[in-house]
């Protein structure tokens, strides 16, 4: 570079200008050529000038600036503009009176300088690359460090806001590998926990974008989420990995919200070996803004860092935060708000569009909003569905250690703590409400650790339980079986709702550890039948088991029997002719809904491994023969014991004559869900009449056969029961447009009459296509 000659009150000696003499001369042509070209362009706008031309003259300024002096490394620039920060800090940090405001400095200018320099370089390096010379210089000399240090002291006053904002514009350029660099992530960590320490900071807008920016580049490198588990030294209070020395220069102590400071509160935190993780804590106190946007964009993290499988990161949010708490206490304040006015008829069929999450989740009343669906309740009811399932994506997002802490707590917090209390309540409406809310969970979540913790809830049998305490599943018979009749309709659709549910284990539980010991089947009568799989063909099915062809699947001789005509026939003549409220052979009208409903039910339960064949087991298992002796009460002339809730189904449908319609009809739809699983020993003992049953043992055929023989008498004896039979139908399932016929209200004989006639019809035609499905597929 050639010397300058100086003249004016200079003595005419040749020198070298320093870079910042150049810097000024520089800024001055720079200064000219902005002031011409706005000039410029202020008289292209009133005039019909070419504004090409003049962009053109201000790059040829430019261009005579560079080369009057040439700028400078953008590394010496961003030395200057963190120098004069650096000043300026100082003396707000020695000045003993009122500090001046960060408008009130050039702090934002320099930072905004040094931001675009920074960017700038970062988008002239390879991707991935090494470090450029401006982060070189942010790491050799700790500029991020310090900077952190003035922003968690917030000195001069508000300096944090702009630190965040600084920040973020670092990490949405810089590349994640450059995050595991010690003077990088150890300046962002002082961050996160600075947005621990207030909730509505003023500058949580700035916060929130800090923890999600930095929460995208975990999601893009899953390993840097452990520099952020931060284990507390045995010795102290100060985190591992995080000496002053080494790290950051000496910070001013900092107050936060409650009074006490930092060092006062990890002195007080000493002698604890547990680890800590500010990033969650951070993104929880986000979650409580009274802003909607920052809360929910704060609940979008917490489920991006919840879904990483990296290391012991899942086991600590789920044993050292506050998180599976935060998820279950907010699920009963929703409870709580929704009034005891609401309507339980109408929870089931309230749609969770999205319009109705946005009005949940914001509040508002919209003037264009339609009333039709709309109640008293209906808001509430949206805002507690939304958040369980916010909860339920949750659970399905991490691994299964964090998915059962947050699990076994919402189970405790609210299950237990809520919900048991609202179903034993004295009050009918609080109990119907609730009936309805538990349904509308269940049918809600999807994830298998929530389903499957709200359902054991429901159907385990706990003998931990003292005093007046029960297991769940004994309330909730008790609810089916005693008036009022409303109640009893809404906790049998509970159940079905619960049985209907894929990857549920009700049926395990209520069902199958009752049925798979088989007992229901004498084999000893068996020996010369060839009516049905027994124990004479045990032998044969165990050997052919090794002799399929890899991948296929051999046809079920229990779900497809050879004598399928005979059990149909058995059903269909459950009901005697002259009994008959039609002539016409509708069996075919059920095949249809059975043969659909079946495959859609083998979709759901194909994962469950269920055997193929009814065959009686050599040894019962322990769980079996331990449900067989659970709860079971004293033996009617039989050793086999149903369990809780077939005994129940067994008894309504032997009072169907005494039992109320809309009764009657819940009770035979769960029967036929159970009936359509494509378990063979279920199957068996409800869908096949012929097999013999051991002394005692009640079946849906042999009760449905007693029933009619007890109303047969006194309904032939009615001169005109023909005719009471086809009124009683066409009131129930048609019209009453044929017939002028008054009937007696408290007659539910023929009303039950008519609900075995056509139950028998679903059961066989239920049986037959199970029989296609397996044959045909």
């Amino acid at each position: 570079m050639p010397p300058v000659q100086r003249t004016l009150d200079y003595p005419a000696v040749c020198v070298e200008p320093t870079w910042l003499e150049w810097r000024g001369l520089m800024s001055c042509v720079e200064i000219f050529g902005f002031v011409l070209n706005e000039t410029l362009c202020r008289t292209s706008r009133k005039r019909k000038h070419d504004p090409v031309m003049f962009s053109r003259i201000s790059d040829a300024l430019q261009a005579a600036a560079d080369v009057v002096a040439p700028p400078c490394p953008r590394v010496e620039d961003l030395r200057y503009h963190w120098t004069q920060l650096s000043i300026i800090c100082q003396r707000c940090q020695h000045n003993e009176g009122q500090t001046p405001a960060i408008e009130e400095t050039h702090v934002p200018r320099h930072l905004t300088q040094m931001l675009k320099m920074l960017v700038a370089e970062e988008r002239e390096q390879r991707v991935g690359g090494p470090l450029s010379p401006c982060m070189e210089y942010l790491v050799q000399e700790k500029v991020l460090a310090t900077l952190a240090s003035h922003a968690r002291a917030d000195r001069p006053l508000g300096i944090r806001q702009h630190a965040y904002v600084f920040l973020v514009g670092v990490l949405n350029h810089l590349h994640h590998s450059h995050l595991h660099h010690g003077p990088v992530h150890k300046p962002l960590q002082v961050m996160v926990k600075a947005s621990c320490e207030m909730r509505a900071s003023p500058y949580e807008h700035e916060e929130m974008e800090f923890l999600s920016t930095l929460c995208e580049k975990i999601r893009q490198d899953s390993s840097i989420i452990l520099l952020y588990i931060q284990p507390i030294a045995i010795t102290g209070g100060v985190p591992s990995g995080f000496t002053p020395d080494d790290s950051f220069p000496p910070t001013p102590t900092h107050e936060v919200a409650n009074g006490t400071s930092v060092d006062e509160q990890n002195s007080s935190a000493g002698q604890k070996s547990q680890p800590k993780f500010p990033l969650v804590d951070a993104l929880l106190n986000m979650c409580h803004s009274a802003d909607s946007r920052i809360s929910s964009m704060a609940h979008d993290c917490l489920v991006s860092v919840a879904s990483i499988r990296q290391g012991h990161s899942s086991s600590t949010i789920a044993r050292h935060t506050l998180l599976p708490h935060y998820l279950a206490s907010r699920l009963v304040t929703a409870s709580d708000a929704i009034p005891k006015e609401t309507e339980p008829a109408l929870i089931e069929d309230i749609p969770l569009t999205e319009r109705s999450k946005g009005e949940a989740l914001e509040g508002s009343d919209s003037e264009e909003e339609d009333d039709i669906g709309e109640f008293p309740g209906r808001r509430e009811v949206i805002a507690f569905l939304n958040w369980l399932t916010f909860c339920d994506k949750f659970v399905g997002a991490c691994d299964g250690t964090l998915g059962s802490s947050i699990c076994s707590t919402i189970r405790e917090v609210f299950l237990e703590g809520v919900l048991r209390g609202m179903l034993n309540n004295e009050d009918e409406d609080t109990i119907s409400l609730y009936l309805a809310i538990t349904a509308k969970i269940i049918t809600s979540v999807s994830s298998p650790l929530l389903v499957n913790s709200t359902i054991s809830w429901l159907s385990e049998d706990s003998e931990e339980l003292e005093g007046e305490e029960c297991a769940m599943r004994h309330h909730l018979m008790k609810l089916c079986q005693q008036p009022p009749h409303h109640l009893q309709i809404q906790a049998l659709r509970l159940l079905q709702v619960m049985i209907e549910k894929p990857g549920s284990m009700a049926v395990q539980s209520l069902v199958l550890n009752y049925v798979m010991t088989r007992g229901y089947h004498d084999s000893s009568a068996a020996e010369h039948q060839q009516s049905s799989w027994s124990d004479e063909e045990d032998e044969r099915y165990k050997h052919r088991e090794g002799e399929t062809s890899p991948g296929s699947v051999p046809i079920s001789r229990t779900l497809a029997p050879t004598n399928i005509n005979k059990i149909v026939k058995r059903f269909l003549m459950v009901v005697p002719e002259e009994l008959r409220s039609t002539n016409k052979d509708d069996f075919e009208s059920y095949m249809a809904d059975a043969e659909r409903q079946y495959r859609d039910v083998c979709r759901s339960c194909v994962s469950f491994g269920w055997p193929r064949e009814a065959v009686t087991p050599e040894c019962p298992s322990d769980s079996s023969s331990t449900a067989s002796r659970e709860s079971r009460p004293e033996a009617e002339g039989s050793n086999f014991y149903e369990g809780p809730l077939l005994r129940m189904l067994m008894d309504f449908l032997e009072h169907l004559p005494d039992q109320d319609y809309d009764i009657n009809l819940q009770v035979t739809s769960l029967v036929a869900t159970l009936a359509l699983l494509p378990h063979p020993h279920l199957h068996e003992y409800l869908l096949n009449p012929t097999v013999t049953l051991s002394e005692g043992v009640r079946t849906p055929c042999t009760v449905l056969s007693s029933v009619v023989s007890k109303i047969h008498q006194p309904i032939v004896e009615r001169e005109d029961y023909v005719d009471h039979l086809k009124v009683t139908r066409y009131q129930l399932l048609g019209t009453m447009e044929e017939f002028d016929f008054e009937r007696d209200d408290d007659d539910r004989k023929f009303e039950a009459l008519i609900v075995i006639e056509e139950f028998t019809k679903e059961l066989a035609s239920i049986a037959y296509a199970k029989y296609r499905t397996e044959c045909h597929g």
